[in-house]
């Protein structure tokens, strides 16, 4: 080879190496996932598509030292962040699938597009009340979203939740199911058990569900009648502390903040504490 040649070798070969990016070994399975299913794919960390909760989640993992999944792990009356969540996940223009793992047999769908107070029965379509609760912006999801939620509701145990992680993992990556053209966000595990060992950390879904989580879900808190109230006053008041029931949210608390959402006349906002302070 003379000098010419191997000049232009190693120029070649230089820019070559220039062009390689390096990348974890899940990253390579990752994108061969892409390459397989037509743009189907999980993230080794789900983007979290609501700023406030998204930030809570980041200041938790850093201040614990912990890293996802699970992404949340949630307790308390939880259900409603889940609606809220899975659908905002599958409606415009996010447009992921969603898998939920249901062993407790507590999920209904249809609460995903259909957004109402637990408290107020008569919030159900075809009534009045139910249509103006259906356009709250906590749930934006259309009915038609419905078909990129994939729920699966084994027995209880943990043997069989993994078992369910395992075949939903399966039919969304490898299935003929009408989510292709949709990326795959993660997966939704309620009733997955605390367990013990390596063994049950496959269990956790990317959101986790349970008797125990770091962020816990409780009613908005409506304040009492003041003391000294006559009852007269309170009679001619309960119209407007009515309203205030009706109209309250759902609030996500954490160590690092809380989250505020499915208010009737308030946009979700985050609740951050810090020295001392309540900023809104």
């Amino acid at each position: 080879m003379d000098a010419a040649t191997a000049a232009t070798a190693k120029h070649v070969g230089a820019r070559l190496l220039g062009e390689v990016e390096e990348g974890s070994l899940e990253e390579l399975l990752d994108s061969l996932k892409v390459h397989l299913t037509g743009g189907l794919s999980t993230n080794a960390r789900p983007h979290l598509p609501i700023p406030a909760l998204a930030s809570i989640a980041s200041r938790h993992h850093r201040a614990v030292r912990s890293a996802p999944p699970p992404v949340l792990s949630v307790s308390g009356r939880y259900l409603p962040l889940l609606y809220h969540l899975v659908s905002t996940l599958i409606a415009e223009p996010h447009n992921y699938a969603v898998v939920v793992v249901d062993a407790e047999g507590r999920f209904d769908v249809m609460r995903v597009v259909v957004s109402s107070s637990f408290n107020d029965p008569s919030a159900r379509p075809g009534s009045s009340r139910g249509e103006d609760k259906a356009r709250n912006p906590s749930c934006p999801a259309q009915p038609l979203d419905l078909r990129h939620v994939y729920v699966y509701r084994p027995p209880c145990g943990q043997e069989h939740v993994r078992a369910a992680l395992e075949a939903a993992g399966r039919w969304m990556l490898y299935g003929a199911h009408g989510s292709r053209a949709r990326e795959w966000w993660g997966t939704v595990v309620i009733g997955g058990g605390s367990g013990m060992g390596v063994a049950a950390a496959s269990v956790k879904g990317d959101v986790s569900a349970g008797w125990k989580g770091w962020l816990r879900v409780e009613r908005e808190e409506v304040p009492r009648f003041p003391d000294g109230m006559s009852v007269d006053e309170a009679l001619r008041d309960r119209d407007r502390r009515q309203e205030a029931v009706d109209g309250a949210g759902w609030v996500a608390s954490s160590r690092v903040g809380s989250y505020v959402w499915g208010r009737m006349c308030d946009s979700e906002v985050p609740l951050f504490y810090g020295h001392g302070l309540r900023a809104r």
